[in-house]
Formats: structure tokens, C-alpha cells, sequence
């Protein structure tokens, strides 16, 4: 949207999201002590002069209000599509941002996924990706969601609401190119269609599935309604990083206005 509004990237954000993430990973996840007055720093790279607070208060609270896990959810989705949504993903070292990238640079990028993202930033956003993923798992051993006539799984939602915001996102990027609206620079629908395939590629994420990116059908908006009611399970499933979610056998209208 460069040509329409300025400063759409946000970077400083996208940093916050990811402490946000961490911050209620340390807590739910690990069984941090939310009451602790003692500051503990963040031993992750990019990261050293992150400090958790005392703050249970700042932590969201899960209880029978779906909004609160759709944020976490979405939070999650935003984590896991990290590498598709920076814009450094689709630029080239070398190169100024906005430079339009030669033929050398595409075929690197073809064959090695060659861009302007540093090491570290790779390390850490696989790092924060995992952290999503393993926040969903933890999710799933601990509640559920009712609807009027069955209960779903956790991972099974969450992996519908990604799929659903993925394939809006695509859609998107697809219909502001036919309409010659400005975007990130060298970030064209093919290239951002060939991250989201890297992203879900198999054995990276089997328990999030893959998003059928040729159907784009009704795929308008990343606003979702969701009419489920989280329930905590009356015994907790043993959580160890891999769970494996039951099949929706029929569609869930997932709309919520954002």
C-alpha cells in the first residue's frame, strides 16, 4: 500500500507482537510464577533487554470468553506467518529497499530462498514460529470448544482460523495487483504464494495442515465470528509439544469483526 499510506510496516511492532508471544508462552507454557517480583531477563537472541514483569495482570485470561482466545490465536497465526509477512522476505541484500530486483536475484530467491533477512533474524523467527505452534499444542491439552451440537479440538480451530487468514491475506495481495495498487517492493502474489508454501511444506507444520491455495472462493476478509464456547478440559491432556487434532468434518463459519 505504499502509494496510499505511509509507514505501513510497523517494525517496532512486529517486535512487540513477538515479546507478547514469549511473554505468555514463559507463563502458560513453562509455569512461570506471574506474581514474581523479580525481573527475569530473556536469554533469546535479539531479545537480551526484554525483562518480564510482575504482571498477572498483563496476562490474558483464559476463561469461557472466546474473544480472549481468538487473540491468542490470532497472535499465534501473526508469529507463525512471521517470515511470510516481513518485508525483508522478498527484498536482497545489496540492494536499496525499494530497488527493483534483477534476474540473478529472483533466481536465488527461486532456488535458495536467497534474501535480505540476516541469520539471525531466520534463527529467531523459526524460534517464535515454534513458540506459536507449541502455544496451540499446550491450548489444545487444556480446553475445548463447544458448539451448539459437538465439541472441537483446539488445534483444529486454530488450524482453520490460519488457514482461513492465509488464504485472505493471498486473496488480497492477489486483487491489489490487479488493480495496480503499490505493495512491498518485489513482493508480487507468486512470490508471497511460494512462501506460504515453503512455510507449510511437508513435515514442517502436519498438525496445522495446508491451506488449499488455488481455492480463494469467499476468502474476503480476515475478520472472523465464531459462535464456540471455550470450556477447560475436567482433565488436562499431558502436554509434550505434539498433538495431533481431529478432522473438521464439516465447515465452521469463522467470522469475527476486527
Amino acid at each position: 500500500m505504499d502509494t496510499l499510506i505511509t509507514n505501513t510496516e510497523h517494525p517496532k511492532t512486529r517486535v512487540l507482537l513477538f515479546r507478547m508471544l514469549q511473554y505468555v508462552y514463559k507463563f502458560y507454557v513453562e509455569g512461570a510464577d506471574a506474581k514474581s517480583e523479580n525481573d527475569t531477563p530473556c536469554s533469546i537472541n535479539l531479545t537480551s533487554h526484554f525483562f518480564l514483569e510482575n504482571g498477572a495482570l498483563h496476562l490474558p485470561v483464559l476463561n469461557d470468553e472466546m474473544i480472549t482466545f481468538i487473540d491468542v490465536l490470532m497472535l499465534c497465526n501473526y508469529c507463525i506467518l512471521s517470515n511470510v509477512l516481513d518485508p525483508r522476505t522478498y527484498n536482497f541484500p545489496g540492494i536499496q529497499y525499494g530497488e527493483k530486483a534483477n534476474a540473478t536475484h529472483l533466481s536465488q530467491r527461486e532456488e535458495h530462498d536467497y534474501n535480505a533477512l540476516s541469520p539471525d533474524h531466520r534463527h529467531y523467527f523459526s524460534y517464535i514460529h515454534g513458540l506459536s505452534v507449541n502455544l496451540i499444542h499446550w491450548l489444545h491439552c487444556h480446553f475445548v470448544f463447544k458448539g451448539k451440537e459437538r465439541t472441537y479440538d483446539v488445534t483444529s480451530i486454530a488450524r482453520q482460523y490460519l488457514h482461513n487468514q492465509v488464504l485472505a491475506i493471498l486473496k488480497y495481495k492477489i486483487t491489489t495487483e490487479k488493480e495496480h495498487v503499490g505493495g512491498v517492493p518485489n513482493c508480487t502474489a507468486k512470490a508471497l504464494r511460494r512462501q506460504i508454501s515453503l512455510l507449510f511444506s511437508a513435515g514442517q507444520m502436519t498438525e496445522l495442515g495446508t491451506p488449499n491455495v488455488d481455492d480463494l472462493t469467499h476468502m474476503d476478509s480476515l475478520a472472523w465470528e465464531m459462535t464456540l464456547i471455550p470450556s477447560q478440559c475436567s482433565k488436562a491432556v499431558e502436554f509434550n509439544g505434539i498433538v495431533v487434532a481431529s478432522t473438521i468434518s464439516e465447515p465452521i463459519i469463522l467470522i469475527m469483526v476486527i
